[in-house]
């Protein structure tokens, strides 16, 4: 039997860099868009969440499209151009002290992560071939560059922010964008074929391409239109959300049914699999809200010596990330060559799990050990230590199981289900974050309260969730690998 090289292709490490530099200009606009809600538009803390909630939502529901236009039209290539110069169009928006203008520069932000989110990792899975089991670890690897550019925002933004005001914030993530996007335009040689223009796609022929590319431009100015007409409409929002959601599945089942059983299996597994990560991501994406103003509010500000603000917490989660992704990555490939591979539904079902341990140590630690409605730094920052074990258990694993379980003709779009699902967890944990809801006036011992009790809810959701989880974990593999003696084990 021919041993494959353990050696990650080249390409891997242009979209390493590229994805690096896009999600330095994300997170930049993460660490700040929640406190400038609070503290710069002076909406109250539920206004603040369902907003947020409303545009993360429709940020991970445009890959699903995005996907399907590379995978039959574009190409993957293509496409991250377009999403990259329209990313960086929208954070140069969002820098114009304007507050109708800040919501525009998150429509164009929303159109474009549609085009440029699922197609750099539809890249990474292209330039492994089947079976490769450097694939888990190659995501792993791809999933640090994620996270090391997350890891430079919150150690600057608190300052630039303090020093030059809000907007210069959202102007760093404009600089972050436009380096990402000229470090993968003059790398793509490194990727040879791997996501060019599909060999049937109908822009080959110059007369159809052009009738498209009136339709695709035309189409970005209508959908930014939309999107900034949703804002003025969270609630209403929430509910178009859900109906694309469905029909969205249904397109996905529709493609299912098309396809041979074993494939079809793997494909309902894959789905099973989206659902459960749904309530993962609309815990996870607490860190964003309802975490950032206890840490604003209730965590002390003293760590090891140094004085730290919320923005400063953003740190911890990609720092983890980085940290342990090489272990991980490394440990993965041991594994399979001692044939103990923990299988895909396990590994979902424990980074579940670390979900619930995080919230609990988090909300436990506050009930009873503060100083007068005030915490010690250490417990969030256990709590993020859970949090980012299971999202590497969970996250770099489900990008790699897109790719492996999904028809090659249908990844593209399979990754845009993926986001989609994100889609829907952001929708559902604005609602969530709402159990943490604190008034101005509320006195520190008062708001800590709220916020423990809130997370002691987080912790014992993502408990039931986990165990449903492992309850399905036979009935998955059988699925994926079906009833092979060959097939993993845990």
């Amino acid at each position: 039997m021919t041993t494959l090289p353990q050696k990650q292709p080249r390409g891997l490490f242009l979209l390493f860099f590229t994805e690096l530099w896009e999600r330095f200009g994300f997170y930049t606009l993460q660490t700040i868009i929640i406190l400038y809600m609070t503290k710069g538009l002076l909406l109250s803390d539920t206004n603040a969440y369902l907003l947020y909630g409303t545009f993360s939502s429709m940020l991970y529901l445009t890959p699903v499209l995005g996907g399907y236009l590379a995978d039959r039209y574009l190409g993957f290539q293509r496409a991250i151009i377009v999403g990259g110069v329209l990313l960086i169009a929208g954070y140069l928006l969002t820098a114009i002290p304007n507050n109708q203008i800040f919501f525009l520069g998150l429509s164009v932000i929303i159109v474009a992560n549609g085009l440029f989110k699922p197609n750099v990792s539809s890249i990474v899975g292209d330039l492994y071939r089947p079976g490769d089991p450097r694939r888990d670890g190659g995501f792993t690897i791809f999933y640090m560059g994620i996270n090391v550019g997350s890891l430079i925002p919150p150690l600057i933004t608190g300052w630039i922010v303090a020093t030059y005001g809000w907007h210069a914030g959202f102007l760093l993530a404009a600089i972050g964008m436009f380096i990402g996007l000229v470090t993968f335009l003059f790398g793509r040689k490194r990727l040879r074929t791997s996501g060019v223009m599909p060999a049937a796609s109908p822009l080959r022929d110059k007369r159809e391409s052009l009738t498209f590319y009136v339709l695709f431009y035309g189409g970005i100015a209508l959908a930014i239109c939309l999107f900034l007409i949703l804002f003025r409409f969270p609630a209403e929002t929430d509910i178009i959300l859900a109906l694309a959601s469905v029909i969205v599945v249904g397109a996905v089942i529709y493609f299912l049914l098309k396809e041979k059983r074993v494939q079809r299996n793997k494909m309902i597994a894959c789905l099973i699999l989206i659902l459960i990560s749904i309530g993962f991501w609309s815990l996870y994406n607490q860190t964003f809200t309802s975490l950032m103003l206890y840490a604003d509010r209730n965590m002390g500000k003293q760590l090891l010596g140094f004085t730290i603000d919320a923005e400063f917490t953003q740190f911890f989660n990609p720092f983890f990330i980085v940290l342990l992704s090489p272990v991980l990555s490394r440990m993965w490939i041991w594994l399979d060559q001692k044939r103990s591979n923990p299988s895909t539904p396990m590994k979902f079902s424990m980074g579940v799990l670390m979900m619930s341990v995080g919230f609990f140590v988090l909300g436990l630690g506050g009930r009873y050990f503060n100083f007068g409605g005030e915490t010690s730094p250490w417990w969030l920052i256990s709590s993020y230590f859970f949090q980012t074990i299971g999202e590497l258990l969970l996250s770099p694993i489900g990008l790699a199981m897109i790719t492996t379980l999904s028809p090659k003709h249908l990844v593209g779009m399979m990754m845009g289900v993926w986001f989609l699902t994100q889609s829907a967890a952001f929708a559902i944990g604005g609602g969530l974050a709402t159990f943490a809801s604190v008034s101005d006036k509320t006195i520190p011992a008062e708001s800590l309260k709220i916020y423990d009790h809130a997370f002691i809810i987080y912790g014992a959701i993502s408990l039931v969730l986990a165990i449903l989880s492992m309850l399905l974990v036979p009935y998955l593999k059988r699925l994926i690998y079906g009833p092979s003696p060959m097939r993993p084990i845990k």
